[in-house]
């Protein structure tokens, strides 16, 4: 193509892009590089060979070509998106979000620069930025599903979630079949006590009747029936660095190969060093990351797997609707999602009786409830964890409670008990740690919320947190009791908190997120510490406080006393769930 016959240069270019669409990529491609080497070359002939270059995964090559389109035509705003996404993909960060805020000066109304540019900030933690800039791409385009979903999310990432769930509602509105969304409503239902059992139980069941958990190809896979063994695979996407990770790695490594052979299926976007050494833990792994549900399905009925479980829930990277397909005979649902997955096809979710009693749990379920005999899950503390060390209070000469909570779970109605806590024990202090801390806006909100409520800032202490396991577990020296949060109680938290010898007071109520603290703490023989009320609550603070020579010795004991419970008591647990699944076994192969 050249300036004297640019019809003829518009047509040829119409051509490639026909052969692209066709899939006929290497006539396409050479013909695209001889436009690229034409003096001048051919500004749009670099643009679509950038795209192409940028979905090979070549990230600079695509950036050099993109600079030499936007050397032709520098106010392209289509090229300065995919040159701040290759940007964005080679690390360079700043340079990536200057040509996403470029290409948005010269079209404001481009929703993809727009939500590129949020989702830069909302991974360097700067939400406040981030929500400021997604509200005003809705205000120009209110139909937009992907600018309303990215808001729902940032919002509920800085702990907002009753405006998560309406942005999240609104999603769905426009687009009732969007899996992210609704899977993302559910989970933020349970954070705010102003949703109820059975509002969120209707809403689990009708997140089931959705297109993303009907699949067209309804028939099982053909599966085989090896015999011997039986055959268990889990599935999920958390088999790295997470807090799945800690609960499940202790059942890998104590299951009983004679009687089960075992299979993980991962849906590892980004493996890390956890990832290994829980590939090691099992006789079969399977990575599943971007393969298709169906055949996600069939790979799972090939490999023979007699009990398949679930171990994520309605959460980030769930692959749900591969229990749609119905690959195994048995289907259960475990330790990543603190409530029912509303689908028939999931036959069991395993629990306990402290998590759920029996009764009412029982029929906001769509699955049948499995109780262990002790606890539903056991724990594997790091291995980097620091040495125990006296509770900060005999140095400090007052008393500093402490949350390091997921921040979604740190409602209105958290912070107005633990402003009474503040306000009951004189001179006490409160440090809150998790990564949205680190925004102005989200830090603002959070001690605004406390002054509120009567408490001075200066007696509030934000941490962002810290890199590494162990800088993160040393930060419970600053702390001498913890205070759980309500209706979603901590699980890793609890679990870390009273493995650094920090006493945890939870608060206990009518579903299985809010009795996790029940679960755990009966379990480590700490049932004292668990209130049914906020009274009770206020009043364990307040004794808990007073007796410094107790939360001496608590903290000196913590660990002895955790290794005996059955929360460490990996080959137990697993003998426990080994029992429940051979039962299974039988009775499924009797019908």
């Amino acid at each position: 193509m050249n300036a004297e016959h640019p019809a003829q240069g518009q047509a040829q270019l119409k051509y490639l892009e026909l052969l692209l669409r066709k899939g006929m990529q290497e006539e396409a491609r050479a013909r695209l590089e001889e436009l690229v080497r034409q003096e001048p070359p051919v500004a749009a002939a670099c643009y679509l060979l950038a795209v192409l270059k940028g979905e090979d995964g070549e990230a600079r090559e695509a950036a050099d070509l993109l600079l030499k389109t936007l050397a032709l035509e520098p106010e392209n705003p289509k090229a300065l998106n995919a040159l701040g996404a290759a940007l964005r993909q080679m690390g360079q960060l700043e340079r990536a979000a200057a040509a996403f805020a470029e290409a948005l000066r010269i079209e404001p109304g481009f929703g993809e620069a727009r939500i590129n540019l949020a989702l830069l900030l909302k991974e360097a933690l700067r939400f406040t930025e981030a929500e400021e800039l997604l509200r005003i791409g809705v205000a120009l385009e209110p139909g937009s599903v992907r600018l309303n979903y990215n808001l729902a999310n940032v919002l509920h990432a800085q702990g907002r979630s009753l405006e998560a769930v309406a942005a999240y509602r609104e999603t769905l509105r426009l687009d009732p079949d969007h899996l992210d969304a609704r899977q993302n409503l559910l989970f933020a239902l349970h954070y705010s006590p102003q949703f109820g059992r059975r509002e969120i139980y209707a809403e689990h069941l009708k997140a089931a009747r959705s297109r993303p958990f009907r699949p067209s190809r309804q028939d099982p896979p053909a599966r085989p029936h090896p015999g011997g063994r039986i055959r268990v695979g889990y599935l999920s996407p958390d088999f790295k660095s997470h807090a799945v990770a800690s609960f499940i790695e202790p059942v890998l490594r104590e299951h009983d190969r004679d009687r089960f052979e075992i299979f993980c299926y991962a849906n590892v976007a980004a493996p890390d060093a956890t990832t290994a050494r829980l590939k090691g833990l099992c006789d079969h792994w399977r990575d599943i990351h971007g393969m298709a549900d169906h055949n996600a399905a069939a790979l799972i009925a090939g490999d023979g797997i007699d009990i398949l479980f679930d171990l994520a829930g309605h959460t980030s990277g769930s692959r749900l609707p591969v229990f749609c397909h119905r690959p195994t005979p048995i289907q259960i649902t475990w330790i990543g999602y603190p409530d029912s997955t509303g689908l028939k096809e999931m036959d069991y979710r395993i629990t306990d009786a402290l998590a759920d009693p029996p009764g009412t749990d029982d029929r906001l379920h769509s699955e049948w409830l499995l109780r262990l005999p002790r606890t539903f899950c056991c724990y594997l503390p790091p291995a980097e964890a620091p040495e125990l060390a006296p509770p900060p209070c005999g140095v400090n000469g007052y008393i500093t409670f402490g949350s390091f909570n997921n921040l979604s779970k740190i409602t209105p109605e958290v912070i107005a008990l633990w402003s009474r806590v503040l306000r009951a024990v004189p001179d006490s202090r409160l440090l809150l740690k998790a990564k949205p801390l680190v925004d102005h806006g989200v830090r603002g909100r959070i001690l605004a919320t406390f002054m509120e409520h009567g408490v001075a800032a200066e007696r509030i202490a934000l941490d962002q947190g810290q890199p590494g396991t162990r800088e993160h577990l040393e930060q419970y020296q600053r702390v001498d009791i913890g205070l759980d949060t309500f209706p979603y109680n901590g699980t890793t938290t609890t679990c870390e908190a009273l493995w650094m010898g920090v006493p945890v007071i939870s608060l206990s109520g009518d579903r299985h997120c809010s009795r996790t603290g029940a679960s755990l703490l009966t379990n480590c023989g700490l049932a004292d510490l668990v209130t049914t009320s906020e009274a009770g609550y206020l009043d364990m603070a307040r004794q808990v406080a007073k007796d410094r020579e107790t939360l001496r010795d608590f903290r000196a004991g913590a660990r002895d006393r955790m290794r005996r419970s059955p929360l460490l008591d990996a080959t137990g647990v697993t003998r426990e769930l080994e029992t429940v699944l051979a039962e299974l076994w039988a009775t499924s192969r009797k019908q």
